[in-house]
């Protein structure tokens, strides 16, 4: 286990595979699910979130430094391994979480199954629809480096030099095609969408906020839409000048307007 002043990173045996485990803060439970470009550290956002919540952020199935057990072959799959991970992890429930892109799709399947997991749902450039104008960026057609490129709109941005904005060692270029792999099993058929998840969006009770860069070149703000017209009440925030990764291009406006809305 690695512990700085901020947060623990820790290896565990929970819901069928070794998991890397990232968590900080305290208070009420805060789940974040990561998408398919998984998170590098204990970013800025997960800091600011900690100062209000105790933030959970597992590395999934595949990514980071977790397993990857053959049985997990889709998004609907991944749904099922977190509810497995909240009930071994002890989270209480409903709580609390925040999805990213692939997680964000994640959460989604999982409150049209189960209204009673969350209390309050935040998904952030989420994929799982198909845009109704523009296309879902192909991250397997294309460079991991323009991967990073693509998902910030500013690339002067502090965490995009820190972690995106320079060479790669040979263990982080590792890390990241590994990361692809994982990506590539989750989501390639249908690619980065569900046929029947716009159907399903009218089930979901729980109080939902999204979150979308003005100028998200992956995922298209008619997937915003999208989710809006589907999931009952669903409020949105815009953030202005912002791509893909707003936790990371724009941490502190990102995680006020999380903030604002969970403790509504």
């Amino acid at each position: 286990m690695t512990t700085t002043p901020n947060f623990t990173e820790e290896t565990l045996d929970m819901a069928g595979i070794s998991l890397q485990l990232r968590r900080g803060g305290s208070g009420e439970p805060l789940l974040i699910l990561h998408g398919e470009l998984w998170v590098p550290d204990w970013v800025e956002a997960h800091e600011l979130l900690a100062q209000h919540y105790s933030v959970c952020v597992p590395s999934l199935p595949g990514f980071g430094t977790s397993s990857f057990p053959d049985w997990l072959m889709s998004v609907r799959d991944l749904s099922a391994w977190v509810n497995w991970f909240v009930r071994e992890s002890g989270l209480a429930t409903p709580l609390k979480v925040i999805g990213f892109s692939m997680g964000g799709w994640i959460a989604a399947e999982m409150a049209t199954m189960n209204s009673a997991i969350f209390s309050k749902m935040v998904l952030v450039g989420a994929g799982g629809i198909r845009p109704r104008e523009g296309e879902i960026w192909d991250y397997f057609l294309n460079s991991a480096k323009d991967a990073f490129q693509t998902s910030f709109h500013d690339h002067e941005s502090a965490q995009y030099l820190k972690y995106y904005g320079r060479d790669w060692t040979p263990d982080e270029a590792e890390q990241v095609e590994t990361n692809r792999e994982a990506a590539i099993r989750y989501l390639w058929r249908p690619y980065m969408h569900s046929v029947t998840l716009p159907d399903l969006l009218p089930a979901i009770a729980t109080p939902t906020l999204l979150v979308w860069g003005r100028q998200d070149g992956i995922v298209p703000i008619s997937s915003c839409e999208a989710y809006a017209q589907g999931i009952p009440d669903a409020r949105v925030a815009v953030i202005e000048d912002c791509g893909h990764m707003p936790e990371m291009e724009k941490p502190e406006e990102f995680a006020k307007t999380v903030i604002e809305f969970l403790r509504d």
